[in-house]
């Protein structure tokens, strides 16, 4: 078949790559151009992509609607008529309204993808352009400070910080604790500026700092800082460390828990180092157990937001910049808080997630730091509290003696134990029956070699009538 002689604007490659040029070969069967239709035939051709207007989320059953908005219906309408008082005015459209729009911000949360999923199908109605529009928008509106201040709330009274240090030593036994505090990496695009602060050690993302009560309620969130950000840095720099330092120079003893990542401060309490589980059991043990415990509440926290909302998972990586991706971090834990205020169930992450999210944060959080910075009176302050909680501990009493392991020879099995506990059964035949055991033992000398004997408890003969032994031979 003869070549087609290149049109204008044909780059040559036979001089550079000669196997480049034998792909390039022209095939007039396959690169002829297919005439364009004219406008007349264009205008005819119906469009088959339905509109967003004909299909209602409403419509779905409860389970179905939770698993893919997340929210129950009432709550995503109630949530709807706050967030049309504060929709940014450039960005109000009469095409598309507010449900419409919270709907595809809320799938986009729930599952990473632009392309909204109904019980494992992909929504047609939806596209890509119009759910990148909605998340920009709903974002902006819950980020608007009424929201913010009206499901994420700090205790500034001391009623409230009162009841939250209740709940603490109610539930783990640490007193005078208002919160726990711990960050995570949500990944982010490549910056055009400020590079460097953004980079941990592995990637680009934002490092963010959370606070939560034992509930496993979000009470504070700092989005802003890059993840090259250490955990003190980020805590220095936020509003919170100046009121828990003037609260505690005003006399009010109030701390945060914080993980090994953290330096030791009056308002915060870190683990004690060097201590393991295998460590035997002392008041710097005890305190350490009593610590974990009550720091799984903010782990617990952030496994349940990035498994409600996988948008902040580090699986998902989308060309977000920082700014959008901070106000998406405040929306996310704004809908974390109306979800557990509500008790909803939390979509576990799968194993893959799991291991790759637990992956990403350890690569980028590094190491923990061997030499830090301990302040005296942080040291003092838990020295206190590993004495008191050391005092306050369950001891048992001094009366009674602690219980020997028994050998395996003198365990008696459960169902010995019940029959021996049950009164002996009188039957009519009692007498006949134990006079036949006499009998049958005496032809088996080796007692351990006899027989078994069914219990007299379950007889396997009708009423009035003799026992019949089927294993023994019949006399």
């Amino acid at each position: 078949m003869a070549e087609k002689p290149p049109e204008e604007g044909y780059i040559s490659v036979v001089d550079e790559e000669p196997e480049l040029y034998e792909l390039l070969k022209w095939d007039s069967s396959n690169t002829q151009r297919q005439p364009e239709p004219l406008l007349a035939e264009k205008i005819k051709t119906p469009d088959k992509r339905p509109s967003p207007q004909e299909t209602d989320p409403f419509e779905l059953n409860d389970p179905a609607f939770i698993e893919t908005y997340r929210l129950t219906k009432d709550l995503a309408r109630s949530l709807c008529e706050e967030l049309k008082p504060v929709m940014p005015d450039s960005t109000k459209s009469i095409e598309f309204s507010v449900e419409s729009k919270l709907m595809a911000a809320l799938s986009f949360y729930a599952t990473g993808k632009y392309q909204k999923l109904i019980s494992g199908k992909t929504d047609p109605t939806i596209t890509q352009y119009f759910v990148s529009t909605a998340v920009t928008q709903i974002t902006e509106a819950i980020n608007h400070p009424d929201i913010v201040k009206k499901y994420i709330h700090f205790p500034h009274l001391k009623q409230e910080r009162d009841i939250i240090k209740a709940r603490f030593y109610m539930k783990y036994g640490m007193p005078n604790t208002i919160g726990c505090v711990e960050c995570t990496h949500v990944p982010i695009s490549r910056p055009d500026d400020d590079q460097k602060s953004h980079f941990n050690k592995s990637y680009h993302s934002k490092k963010v700092q959370i606070i939560c009560d034992s509930d496993l309620k979000i009470i504070s969130v700092f989005a802003t800082p890059g993840g090259s950000l250490s955990h003190d840095a980020i805590l220095n720099k936020h509003a919170v460390r100046v009121d828990l330092d003037s609260m505690n120079n005003a006399g009010e003893q109030c701390w945060l828990i914080g993980g090994p990542h953290y330096s030791q401060k009056r308002y915060l309490m870190t683990p004690i180092p060097k201590i393991r589980k295998k460590s035997t059991m002392s008041p710097e043990k005890y305190y350490t157990n009593i610590h974990s415990q009550t720091h799984n509440a903010v782990t617990d926290t952030i496994k349940q937001l990035k498994s409600r909302w996988k948008c902040l998972q580090a699986t998902c990586n989308k060309p977000f910049d920082p700014s959008a991706v901070t106000m998406l971090i405040v929306a996310c834990c704004v809908l974390h808080n109306i979800c557990n205020n509500r008790g909803l169930p939390v979509v576990p992450m799968t194993s893959a997630e799991e291991r790759l999210e637990v992956m990403k944060q350890k690569v980028a959080n590094g190491a923990i730091p061997r030499k830090q910075t301990e302040d005296e009176a942080g040291l003092e302050a838990r020295e206190r509290l590993v004495t008191r909680l050391w005092n306050e501990r369950r001891v048992p009493e001094s009366g009674s003696a602690p219980k020997k392991r028994m050998s395996k020879k003198d365990k008696i099995p459960d169902a010995c134990q019940g029959q021996s506990q049950q009164p002996p059964m009188q039957h009519p035949h009692q007498p006949q029956m134990n006079m036949q055991i006499q009998n049958h033992q005496m032809h088996h000398e080796d007692m351990s070699k006899r027989p078994r004997i069914i219990s007299v408890t379950t007889p396997t003969y009708g009423l009035n009538m003799p026992p019949v032994w089927g294993h023994y031979p019949q006399h």
